[in-house]
């Protein structure tokens, strides 16, 4: 038997080691992932529940088999307290086992529009939703105002069948009806915000009669049903692009009778209708300066705006900036490092919450390796000069809520490079295509969950932004969702993302001759 088995604590994205013989809610509380118990492990409160996704626990426990029903024992729920690993397991808390939640982003740049819904339903509310790959942000407006009445965030639940799109692809295509079951989880959490927002507006669901939806391709492909295999491999190809309004009630959505689903167009297999909103949002489309947008996630889309022309393109950034593939990440829960400096000689730091540290962020680790910067730890290729070369203690045990030393490794800072490198190849290519450099850009807009809460200034020491003013970056939040509001309360918005879609132009990256030269050159850091 191992001496240690691999417990991967979704949605937040914590991996922890177990040893043989300990439950799930002692490795847990061992590495700071805030299970629920009050009855501090006897079973008996019943709020200690997860579901195992993947691995071997033993089996359930006579206290199990009389807290949980025989349908939640096979659609696979334990209760942490009693299960024990067998072997590496991935594992889902439900939000209400959780002591804290999650930072989600539902704020955004707000506009004023002129109210012209699809629906004239006197009374009548809407949904708009942006489906991330790792968040979902929605929000109930009155369609006679256009007022936002309640807004609500959770996790993708389908983060416990994949971190990221890939792997979703991945799981689709090993899985049988793997597709119908993200979808059902998906809209199974919809309906569940959609009861929570009404609940707060004192509304009833049955007069929610119309929405919006936005989010990349893949999740757009899945939500609705249509094949995503073919966009795992080259030539990347979305099996629709153009808008869709489908009836709420096929896709299982709990809204009002007659209501629909509008979903913009999506652009390409990695650039969404989501990309579109934060545009349509912005209005950095029909500017007549020049302009830099993007939204980083473990995909970014960027767009260029330069002589009255929109290009875009992918980049596959990672999900470093999700806390995943660092030694110590998880998301941004209580607990988590989010920020780094260094001062006097060492690297200060700040927790969420303020809590002990139980490991870092994305906006964390980003100022974590900035921080490396500016005391030399790290040189131009990314090896750390102190400690052992392949790790650095950033938190001594005593400081931790781990009961030992949080590290920074040398992986920890490759993840970096490779993901800021992909994102500043992004923008370099878009200007180079246009005959343009980092000068004429009149603005640097930073949307998205991650652009709220990363310090630019880390964004550009590291070079994943280039070397700007900071007065030209302009951090937008969930313009996303921002769009999506926009085009649920205007039909003359829904026209004016189809004719966004229409004249966008798209640069696939892998295919441009700079593209290697330039990444090999951004993996680098500057002194």
């Amino acid at each position: 038997m191992p001496e240690t088995f691999r417990i991967d604590f979704e949605p937040l994205g914590r991996r922890v080691e177990a040893r043989p013989g300990q439950t799930l809610l002692d490795a847990a509380q061992a590495a700071g992932v805030g299970l629920a118990s009050v009855c501090g492990g006897a079973g008996t409160c019943e709020e200690c529940r997860l579901r195992l996704i993947a691995g071997r626990l033993t089996p359930p426990t006579l206290v199990e088999q009389a807290a949980l029903s025989t349908m939640d024992l096979v659609s696979g729920y334990r209760l942490a307290c009693q299960a024990e690993p067998v072997s590496d397991v991935k594992l889902d808390i439900p939000p209400e086992s959780l002591t804290s939640e999650q930072r989600l982003q539902v704020e955004g740049l707000e506009t004023q529009i002129t109210v012209n819904p699809a629906v004239l339903t006197p009374g009548a509310y809407g949904l708009a939703v942006d489906i991330g790959t790792t968040k979902l942000a929605a929000y109930l407006i009155h369609l006679e105002t256009g007022e936002t009445v309640a807004k609500a965030g959770a996790m993708n639940p389908q983060i416990a069948f994949g971190e990221d799109v890939i792997s979703r692809i991945a799981y689709v295509g090993r899985v049988l009806d793997g597709a119908k079951r993200l979808q059902k989880v998906l809209v199974e959490t919809l309906n569940k915000l959609l009861a929570e927002m009404c609940a707060i507006a004192y509304i009833s669901p049955d007069t929610v009669l119309d929405t919006v939806l936005v989010g990349n391709t893949i999740m757009h492909h899945l939500f609705v049903g249509l094949p995503v295999e073919q966009l795992g491999h080259a030539p990347f190809a979305s099996a629709i692009t153009r808008s869709l309004t489908i009836p709420a009630n096929e896709i299982g959505l709990n809204l009002g009778p007659g209501a629909n689903v509008y979903l913009p167009p999506v652009i390409a297999g990695y650039v969404g209708s989501d990309h579109i909103a934060m545009l349509l949002a912005t209005e950095t489309w029909k500017s007549p300066r020049t302009i830099v947008a993007l939204d980083i996630g473990t995909n970014t889309e960027i767009s260029l705006t330069a002589h009255s022309k929109v290009t875009c393109c992918s980049c596959a950034s990672g999900p470093a900036f999700e806390g995943a593939h660092i030694h110590e990440g998880m998301r941004a829960a209580p607990g988590a490092i989010e920020r780094a400096r260094w001062s006097d000689g060492k690297i200060l730091w700040q927790s969420i919450d303020n809590l002990p540290p139980v490991g870092i962020c994305g906006s964390g680790i980003l100022d974590v390796v900035a921080a490396l910067q500016d005391g030399r730890l790290i040189n131009p290729t990314g090896r750390l000069k102190t400690g052992s070369g392949s790790e650095l203690v950033l938190a001594p045990a005593a400081q931790t809520g781990l009961g030992r030393d949080l590290v920074v490794t040398r992986k920890d800072v490759h993840e970096i490079q490779l993901a800021k490198s992909a994102i500043r190849v992004g923008v370099e290519i878009l200007l180079q295509n246009a005959g343009l450099t980092y000068s004429d850009l009149d603005e640097f807009l930073v949307a998205g969950a991650f652009g709220t809460y990363l310090d630019l200034r880390s964004a550009v020491r590291t070079g994943m932004f280039p070397p700007l003013p900071l007065e030209r970056f302009r951090q937008v939040g969930n313009a996303a969702g921002v769009g999506a509001k926009q085009m649920l309360a205007s039909l003359d918005k829904r026209r004016e993302a189809e004719t966004i879609a229409g004249q966008i132009g798209y640069v696939e990256l892998t295919s441009q001759a700079a593209f290697t030269p330039l990444f090999m050159k951004h993996l680098c850091f500057e002194g």
